[in-house]
């Protein structure tokens, strides 16, 4: 009869299925609701811009919290502090269904970060406890394709429900119910013993790799959330796309995720994950260039969600693989905490960057989208130069 800690070291399909899923509201916890904004901006139209932080406010949250979720999931335990930010998320998400006030709309959507906090930080921490080595990497891989799933889902529910009612996107966080009864049904805390011999297999990195995870993440969120973000509104008011077609369009983005992080393993074998970064940055960069260089039409939008999420299914393996390889049992909580508060302070500075963006191209999506493309390919140059100048390193 196997004993606790062999059982461990090989987690069936019951774990991978419950770490799976809960992955699924790591990128889109926030932008759920995105398919409805157009509604929502419309119901509270005396609000001004306060309403686009109802997308954004949730990465602020886990900017500012972080790096303290990951230090209560490595002092309490990483189930525990998982099943406590599912809760967190599933009742502050769907508490918002059940407000007209915007400013306690915005109230709720903070706390949600709290939530959003904990599963980042926990649901990762648990691939690197569980897995090593080529399983370690194919799971990262499938982790980033469930997020593109969890894109495709999200979007698709936020824009049939946004098309019923203002408020009845907000309803979509129900879905982390199951999640999180799959989590108390086959999650168990990995034991020391197991978490040590399971690290012996894996390398160990440096602070270079944490600076350049860090840094790919934080950018990378930056310009690759203007498309969730931003696409809705252009889409329907240049484009006039409906926000149930809206949803099933952003769907697209999730698709193109999920392709190219069910394909991530692969490309790791030949690329350095710096390598794989700067990919996913030129991918940006061409993604977001299309709709001034192709004019204003759907399957040009919808072109630049596929691409843009291909970018994304390169990106996060490649920067979570880093942030794994330099972390240990010990202290991965709270590395993971500190890379959630870089991939959400990303995620949050599209709000800060889009508006005065959007202001200086008067108003063409198209223009203020070229912007960010820019960016894109300064950091992919960025990228390049520090790859040159330390091969040896570049290997994350």
């Amino acid at each position: 009869m196997k004993s606790t800690s062999e059982r461990q070291s090989q987690p069936g399909i019951g774990v991978m299925v419950a770490l799976l899923t809960c992955s699924m509201l790591i990128l889109m916890g926030g932008a759920a609701v995105a398919p409805g904004l157009p509604r929502i901006s419309q119901h509270f139209a005396d609000s001004g811009d306060l309403v686009s932080f109802v997308i954004t406010l949730p990465h602020l949250s886990v900017a500012l919290v972080g790096f303290l979720m990951g230090i209560v999931s490595d002092r309490f335990g990483k189930v525990r502090t998982l099943l406590m930010s599912l809760a967190i998320f599933i009742i502050t998400g769907v508490g918002s269904y059940f407000l007209d006030d915007i400013v306690s709309i915005l109230v709720l959507r903070f706390l949600l970060g709290f939530g959003l906090a904990g599963i980042v930080c926990t649901v990762t921490s648990l691939i690197g406890s569980y897995y090593s080595g080529p399983q370690r990497a194919r799971m990262l891989g499938l982790q980033s394709a469930a997020m593109g799933v969890g894109i495709l889902i999200l979007e698709v529910l936020g824009g049939t429900l946004a098309d019923i009612s203002w408020n009845a996107p907000f309803l979509v966080y129900l879905i982390a119910v199951p999640f999180a009864l799959l989590v108390i049904i086959f999650i168990r805390e990995p034991s020391a013993e197991v978490e040590e011999r399971i690290e012996a297999d894996g390398s160990k990195g440096d602070v270079r790799m944490l600076v350049t995870a860090y840094i790919g993440i934080f950018v990378g969120m930056i310009v690759v959330f203007t498309v969730p973000t931003q696409m809705p509104a252009y889409m329907e008011n240049v484009l006039g796309v409906s926000a149930a077609m809206m949803g099933l369009f952003l769907g697209f983005h999730g698709l193109g995720n999920a392709t190219f992080s069910l394909l991530h393993r692969r490309f790791s074998q030949r690329l350095s994950p710096l390598q794989l970064l700067i990919g996913a940055f030129l991918l940006l960069t061409l993604a977001l260039s299309l709709p001034k260089a192709l004019g204003d039409a759907v399957p040009v939008g919808i072109l630049t969600l596929i691409i843009s999420g291909f970018a994304i299914g390169l990106m996060v393996p490649s920067a979570v693989g880093c942030v794994m390889n330099a972390s240990t049992p010990a202290n991965r909580g709270k590395m993971m905490g500190i890379y959630a508060v870089f991939l959400n302070m990303g995620q949050f500075g599209v709000s800060l960057m889009v508006l005065p963006v959007l202001s200086f191209t008067n108003k063409q999506y198209p223009d203020m989208f070229v912007i960010f493309s820019a960016i894109a390919l300064v950091m992919a140059l960025a990228l390049t130069v520090v790859m040159l100048m330390n091969r040896r390193r570049s290997a994350c």
